[in-house]
């Protein structure tokens, strides 16, 4: 079967992804996580004077660039999603953009959120060179989310499945989760597999989210599938205000390869 094409028609109209080549969204009153408790902000959170602070989210793993502004509540302030050749030129001023979207400076960022992979080698360099410059200059904290988790959390459905990402060279990242109402959860590790053989590990997925899905054929019926890779800056940022409206402490970036780059040096 045409994996995408069946995909997508099993899905409801509000979850299916836009199209077009650039798009710019701005989230008035998105819901908050799970986490954003109905009594507000946490002394914590207050004293350490974050009341009015932003977490910036940002994704460079796939074709798209994706950014997101999370405001002290828990609230998607704002999002950018914009399919690229190169990351490199458009990242800074895609955020600036957005920063000027919302009425708020680069200054009032409190927090990073980034993907951390697997994905585009070149994209990834980029993305978490850019957020440790960031990091630098504003003395920011920021925290790493994989490309992986960042799918199975932008989904609404339960139960476990798959999260894939087209890994080029005849090859699917896969990670398996179980998703609950209160957490998402890691079934294993992040790896690399020919699509058939995906569609064997996938046998009994409630689910499966990510552009890996157009690829694989024999998903079965009762699955429900997203081929599309959503706004992955969205959960880096609402994972990162988690963090530090918990107080933790800032993570080392890494980026997560699963396997080795493509270019290889010359002999």
């Amino acid at each position: 079967m045409a994996g995408s094409h069946r995909g997508e028609s099993r899905l409801a109209p509000a979850m299916r992804a836009s199209t077009s080549r650039l798009c710019i969204c701005s989230h008035i009153s998105c819901r908050p996580g799970p986490w954003a408790g109905a009594a507000g902000p946490s002394s914590l959170w207050r004293t350490a004077g974050l009341s009015d602070a932003l977490v910036l989210g940002l994704d460079t793993c796939t074709k798209w660039l994706h950014a997101a502004l999370v405001g002290p509540d828990g609230e998607v302030l704002a999002s950018h999603r914009e399919e690229v050749r190169t990351h490199t030129t458009r990242i800074l001023a895609a955020v600036e953009e957005m920063l000027s979207r919302a009425g708020r400076l680069r200054s009032d960022l409190a927090g990073l959120g980034i993907v951390t992979g697997p994905g585009s080698f070149t994209g990834l360099r980029v993305g978490i060179s850019t957020a440790l410059g960031l990091q630098s200059a504003l003395a920011a904290p920021a925290y790493g989310i994989g490309s992986l988790e960042a799918l199975a959390r932008s989904i609404p459905w339960e139960g476990d499945g798959v999260a894939v990402l087209d890994a080029r060279r005849s090859e699917i990242y896969l990670q398996k989760f179980r998703r609950t109402i209160e957490a998402v959860i890691a079934l294993g590790p992040p790896e690399a597999f020919p699509p058939a053989e995906v569609e064997k590990l996938a046998r009994g997925a409630s689910w499966a989210v990510g552009d890996g899905v157009g690829l694989v054929e024999g998903w079965e019926p009762s699955c429900r599938l997203l081929a599309e890779v959503p706004n992955l800056a969205i959960p880096a940022a609402l994972q990162a205000w988690k963090a530090l409206r918990e107080g933790r402490l800032g993570e080392p970036l890494t980026p997560l390869y699963v396997r080795a780059p493509d270019v290889r040096p010359p002999r």
